[in-house]
């Protein structure tokens, strides 16, 4: 019996070994596959970037200028072309001053989607206000119909007739149909006079015929009549620009005039009679949020993208003039693609912002980038204006290789197509910095950068998590080290 039980413990000893050995290797497998995440982990931060600030002499340019007359003319080496018979193809700069846009430093961010309309107000259509009201006319208070066969002393007479009278004074019902009123006062005749009752004044008692005529309370002169109000939204009418209507995820679109309201004095009526209706004004006073799509499908800065030709719909036609300095602004910078296409207002979009402000950008900016270049519009600003000159004269500095002296041709060419005099203009050289090149270079770098230390921090937030679970199983395998040398032991 001993025999058999020991050789039984020892079985059991020898699973349990099996058991401990095997969760070791279980163990070290799953360490080692950690060790494989933290070595992509190390060798995906390996292969980042680090992002390199710019530095100012990348955006300095030698820049000649000169002055004939009182036109200062500017240009680069790079506005230099070779030309025939050894002259040259020289693009100059020069200032002009009007309709001008200016370009704002940094980017804005763009994105397809739609437009968040805050500081607004919600109205229900069960806000509005509507009941009766009260008010007081002149007019006289008709009694019934007389079957007298003798009126009494004093009562006037009204004689019925479908025609209107052509002379003289005649009565018709007001708006509440209980009081008579003189025609032409204020209330509506009746333009075809279809089924319109008139009365008339009936001088001679003896005329008095029941079927056409009716007795009236001459004693009532003032009469208090009731008039029902329509529900009216409590806006003025200036708002009906910032009015839209809303469904219930919040998405807004504009009124329509006629078909979702109409005005009245100073309120605007809804048409929509249904209490769960729901409107949006836009006032920039209110707390309410709402959303509107954009007619581009993009957003500049938060606000709607629209085409020039949209933007010059919503001016409509008193902002016409307007519209036209725009356009000329645009064509006088002469911004210009990749290509040497100059750019006109139809490769423009345009967003306003909350005090009402335009703002402009490259619609190709705004539809291929995450951020994008914005220009305001400057009515009095200046420009640079840039124009070629064929057949230039170049004079260079045999020291520095730097041109002393630039000869423009004059007037018109000759029969053989040749220029018969040239204007020399004396240069002054300076080495220059883009600011704005400069600046937009070091957005990138900044840009850059917090990306490089978000993506180095999510490493480092792993590498940690990983080395953590790597501690715990080695935790583990000492625990089962420890058991199996006990094991071992017995």
């Amino acid at each position: 019996m001993g025999l058999a039980a020991s050789q039984a413990r020892l079985i059991a000893l020898k699973a349990r070994m099996n058991d401990v050995e095997y969760q070791g290797q279980q163990i070290n497998q799953q360490r080692l596959t950690l060790s494989n995440q933290i070595n992509e982990l190390y060798n995906s931060l390996l292969s980042m970037s680090v992002p390199t600030p710019p530095s100012t002499s990348d955006y300095t340019k030698v820049e000649y200028s000169g002055t004939l007359g009182t036109t200062k003319y500017t240009f680069t080496a790079s506005d230099v072309k070779p030309g025939k018979d050894g002259g040259y193809n020289v693009t100059l700069g020069y200032t002009d001053y009007g309709h001008s846009l200016s370009r704002n430093n940094g980017y804005v961010k763009t994105q397809a989607g739609r437009e968040a309309v805050s500081n607004g107000q919600i109205i229900s259509a069960s806000d509005t206000t509507s009941g009766t009201k009260t008010k007081t006319v002149n007019g006289y208070k008709p009694d019934t119909a007389g079957d007298d066969t003798v009126p009494s002393e004093g009562e006037l007479f009204f004689k019925t007739t479908n025609i209107k009278p052509t002379s003289g004074d005649y009565y018709v019902y007001d708006e509440t149909g209980t009081a008579l009123v003189k025609g032409g006062q204020g209330y509506v005749d009746n333009e075809d006079h279809a089924g319109q009752t008139y009365f008339i004044p009936c001088e001679n008692p003896a005329e008095w015929d029941p079927n056409t005529c009716i007795k009236v309370n001459q004693s009532t002169e003032q009469i208090d009549v009731t008039v029902d109000t329509e529900a009216q939204v409590v806006i003025s009418q200036d708002d009906v620009n910032n009015l839209y209507k809303m469904d219930n995820d919040g998405n807004i679109t504009k009124v329509q005039a006629g078909t979702d309201y109409t005005v009245v004095g100073d309120k605007v009526i809804l048409s929509s009679k249904n209490p769960s209706d729901r409107f949006f004004l836009a006032n920039g006073k209110g707390s309410d949020t709402a959303y509107k799509e954009s007619s581009s499908g993009y957003t500049i800065g938060g606000y709607s993208a629209m085409t020039m030709q949209e933007y010059k719909n919503l001016l409509g036609e008193k902002g016409e003039d307007t519209y036209n300095g725009y356009v000329a602004a645009i064509n006088n910078m002469g911004l210009e693609s990749d290509s040497g296409d100059t750019y006109t207002e139809n490769d423009f979009m345009v967003y306003i912002d909350d005090k009402g402000q335009p703002h402009f950008a490259l619609t190709k900016d705004v539809t291929d980038n995450d951020t994008c270049v914005t220009y305001d519009y400057l009515a009095n600003g200046s420009y640079t204006k840039r124009k070629e000159y064929e057949d230039s004269k170049l004079t260079f500095d045999p020291a520095t290789g730097r041109i002393t002296s630039i000869s423009i041709p004059n007037g018109e060419k000759d029969a053989n197509g040749n220029y018969q005099s040239w204007s020399t203009i004396d240069l002054e050289a300076k080495t220059v910095t883009d600011d704005i090149a400069y600046q937009d270079a070091m957005n990138d770098y900044e840009y850059e950068k917090a990306l490089y230390d978000k993506k180095q921090q999510e490493i480092n937030a792993k590498t940690s998590i990983i080395q953590q679970q790597d501690k715990n199983l080695e935790l583990k395998l000492t625990r089962l080290d420890n058991e199996r040398n006990a094991l071992n032991t017995e």
